[in-house]
Order: C-alpha cells, then sequence, then structure tokens
C-alpha cells in the first residue's frame, strides 16, 4: 500500500511541530516540507534565508521528523530560489541534514512559447547538475499555463533534460485544467514521474483552481479512483501527498479546520491507496 502524506503547505499559519503533530494525527507518514518563503504571519517551515544557525534550523527539523515517526519524502521551493546561488547551497546542506533525495519545483515560463520553454530548460539544467553531486533529484510540477503543463510539454522536457536528474511532479488536478484526462496521462507519463500530489478538483476546467471545499477528495469531480489505481501500479512511487492550495488566504483558518481536513481528506483517500495481498490459507475441514 502506497503511504499517505501531506505538504506542510497546508499548515501555513502553524508551527512545524504543529503541521508535523497534524500529520501524524490524521495518519500520514509522508511529508513534503515547504521551503518556500511566507508572507508576514506565517511560518516558513524550512527557512532557507536563515543567516545565522542554519544547520541547528536542519536539526531540528530532523528531531521533529523523527519525534512524529514521519519522513520527509521532498522538499518544495518556488522558482525564483533557483535563481539564488546562496539558497540553492543551503538547500543542498538541508537535503543532506535531513536524508532527503528529492526537491520539487513547479514549472515557470509561459504555454507554447519556445523561447521561454528553452529558458526554463536551461535553468532546470543548471540547478539539477549542481543537485546530482549530492544525488538530488528535481522534480518539475507541470502548472496550467506554464511552460511544462500537458503530456507533450512534459514529453519535450523529458528529452531537453538528463532524466537521472529530473523527473515529474504529477498533480493531476493541473492536467485536468490543462484539457487533459490524467488517468490516461498516467499511461505516457509513468516513466517519468518521481512524486505524486493528491487533491480533488471543481468541473469548471478554468486555469483558476478551485476553492478549498472542492479541493478536499471527494468533494470534486476528478476520477481519484482512477488515478489511485494507477499510481498504486508505480513502482518508484512511496507515498502519495496531500496538498491542497488556498489556505493561506483570509481569513486565517483555525487549526481545528486545517486538521478536519487533512483528516477528511486521509480518510477518503485510504481506501483507494489499499492493494489487497493474497496470502496462503489453511483449508479447515
Amino acid at each position: 500500500m502506497k503511504q499517505l502524506g501531506c505538504s506542510t503547505l497546508l499548515y501555513r499559519h502553524f508551527s512545524l511541530a504543529q503541521a508535523l503533530d497534524g500529520i501524524r494525527k490524521a495518519g500520514g507518514y509522508a511529508v513534503e516540507l515547504c521551503g518556500r518563503p511566507s508572507v508576514d504571519k506565517q511560518f516558513t517551515h524550512l527557512d532557507l534565508n536563515l543567516d545565522d544557525g542554519f544547520d541547528n534550523h536542519c536539526k531540528s527539523i530532523q528531531e521533529l521528523i523523527a519525534q512524529n515517526g514521519l519522513w520527509i519524502e521532498s522538499i518544495a521551493i518556488n522558482g525564483r530560489q533557483l535563481d539564488h546561488p546562496l539558497l540553492l547551497e543551503r538547500l543542498i546542506i538541508a537535503t543532506g541534514l535531513l536524508n532527503v533525495q528529492i526537491v520539487t519545483v513547479n514549472s515557470g515560463g509561459v504555454a507554447d512559447n519556445d523561447n521561454s520553454f528553452s529558458q526554463f530548460v536551461e535553468k532546470i539544467n543548471r540547478v539539477s547538475s549542481l543537485l546530482s553531486e549530492s544525488k538530488v533529484r528535481l522534480s518539475i510540477k507541470p502548472r496550467v499555463g506554464r511552460s511544462i503543463h500537458d503530456v507533450p510539454s512534459i514529453q519535450r522536457l523529458m528529452t531537453e533534460v538528463n532524466n537521472q536528474q529530473v523527473g515529474i511532479n504529477f498533480d493531476p488536478t493541473h492536467l485536468y485544467r490543462s484539457q487533459v484526462d490524467p488517468v490516461q496521462a498516467l499511461n505516457y507519463l509513468e516513466p517519468y514521474v518521481l512524486n505524486v500530489r493528491i487533491r480533488d478538483h471543481q468541473l469548471s476546467q478554468e486555469a483558476k483552481v478551485g476553492p478549498v471545499e472542492t479541493q478536499i477528495p471527494g468533494n470534486g469531480v476528478l476520477d481519484l479512483a482512477g488515478i489511485t489505481n494507477k499510481v498504486k501500479q508505480l513502482p518508484n512511487i512511496t507515498a502519495v501527498v496531500l496538498e491542497i492550495v488556498g489556505l493561506h488566504k483570509s481569513p486565517q483558518p483555525s487549526l481545528e479546520s486545517v486538521q478536519n481536513i487533512v483528516s477528511s481528506s486521509f480518510n477518503y483517500l485510504k481506501p483507494l491507496l489499499f492493494e489487497y495481498v493474497a496470502t496462503p490459507m489453511t483449508t479447515i475441514i
């Protein structure tokens, strides 16, 4: 059975200790550790901008992870952080101290623009080469409206990068909003998938993501049963990670409301990720 995990992005209004405690209580095992900078009054769970005591910062994270019996599936950063050598240096330090092998970043650039695509690929090749020296792989999340957004653009990307260093962070909602069937897409993308993100989505395929309520698994229209059935067949995927966006907006959610979202999402997803394993039976006469 694939494990369930959660991005600490959902807990941006709360400390990492509260986030990890919540993920554990909901029944999660894996964590996407958010290293993206936060706005005022939000927490940065992995602070790559920390000038002093960064090693101790990472060690305190490691202790919290261990205390909760969790593991870090990946570190999430944004595209702008890829342009800062000092932040990349700290990122590499963090992956070593925290035993992380995958860094996730969203696709940049603009869809259907060759120049923009080439610039994005150049950046990815530069950064992935640096990370590979520490045996860390870069996982790109296709995003609606960006250079990498559908099956052809993903396939093109993978011909222009080192696929030992770069892979895909599979998020069915972005493919859905790019007018792609996520279940069918996995038939073509399976060799490239390094991570899986999961949430539901409203019926509309407009570019803007739907309200938080429609992202909670079971509240939207995505074929999550079909998606998870395909994901269960991916040998390199250990965990499926919940990522719901929009919780950073006003009004600030309570910890209880975030916890309810994570718990209800896990409760819906667990049966879908269950894998029946046949075992020998003893005949009783």
